[in-house]
C-alpha cells in the first residue's frame, strides 16, 4: 500500500504516512492505494510525484534565510562599516549638504566633551553653533554643491607621531588606537561650474574607541 498523498510505502496497520503524517483511515480507503497513483482526480494511471518530506523543506527554509542573513552582513560590512576612510567621506557629506551630523561625526567624541566643559555649552548648543559656523562658511557658494573626490595614499603613522598626537591633546583623547595621513584631492562644482579644488592634501585621521575621526588639529 502507498500513501495517497506523497506516495510512501505504508506498513501494514499503520495510522500515519511516516513520510508526511497524512493519517490513513483504512475502513474508508483513504490516505493509501494499492498501487503508486494519484487518488484524485486525472488521467488513468498518473503517477504522483514524491513530496518533500516537512523535515527536508524546513532544512531548505533554514539554508535560504542563513543565506539571506549573510548577504545582509556582507552589504553591512561592505558598504556601512566604519574605516579609516568613513571620516572624510563625511567630509564630503558636509561640504556637499552643510550636514550638521556629518559635521559631528568628524569630531572624537571624547574631544566634545572636553569643548562642553571648556566652553558651558551642552551637545544641542554645540551643534547649533557648528551649524551656523557651516552656514556662513559656505556663503559663497550658493546653488547645488557636487564633489569630486579621491582618497589616495594612506601612511600608518609611527608609535612616536601617535604619542605625540596625545600630548598635543594633553591626554583629553586617551589612547589613540591608530592613525594615518590619508593623501585626499578634490574638485567642489556649484551647479556645474569648478569652484575650488584641492590635489593631494594630507588629512590625518584617528582611530578611538573603535571608530575613525579627523585629526581635530586639521579642522
Amino acid at each position: 500500500m502507498f500513501c495517497s498523498h506523497c506516495g510512501q510505502e505504508l506498513k501494514e496497520g499503520g495510522k500515519f504516512c511516516p513520510r508526511c503524517g497524512v493519517p490513513v483511515d483504512p475502513a474508508a480507503g483513504a490516505g493509501f492505494s494499492t498501487g503508486y497513483q494519484k487518488m484524485n482526480p486525472g488521467p488513468q494511471g498518473a503517477v504522483m510525484k514524491k513530496g518533500v518530506s516537512p523535515a527536508v523543506a524546513a532544512v531548505i527554509i533554514g539554508v535560504i534565510l542563513v543565506c539571506i542573513a549573510g548577504a545582509v552582513f556582507m552589504a553591512y560590512f561592505l558598504f556601512f562599516r566604519n574605516t579609516y576612510k568613513t571620516p572624510i567621506k563625511n567630509l564630503v557629506k558636509v561640504m556637499e549638504d552643510q550636514d550638521t551630523d556629518a559635521a559631528l561625526a568628524l569630531i572624537p567624541e571624547r574631544y566634545l566633551k572636553v569643548m562642553e566643559g571648556v566652553t558651558g555649552m551642552d551637545s544641542d548648543e554645540l551643534a547649533d553653533m557648528l551649524e551656523d559656523e557651516l552656514i556662513s562658511g559656505f556663503d559663497e557658494y550658493t546653488g547645488d554643491i557636487k564633489v569630486d573626490y579621491d582618497i589616495g595614499d594612506a601612511r600608518d603613522l609611527t608609535d612616536s607621531e601617535i604619542q605625540s598626537l596625545e600630548s598635543d591633546y594633553m591626554g583629553y583623547l586617551g589612547d589613540i588606537e591608530d592613525a594615518k595621513e590619508v593623501e585626499f584631492s578634490y574638485e567642489m562644482y556649484v551647479d556645474g561650474e569648478l569652484r575650488d579644488s584641492g590635489e593631494d592634501e594630507q588629512l590625518t585621521v584617528i582611530k578611538l574607541d573603535g571608530k575613525w575621526y579627523l585629526n581635530p588639529g586639521d579642522m
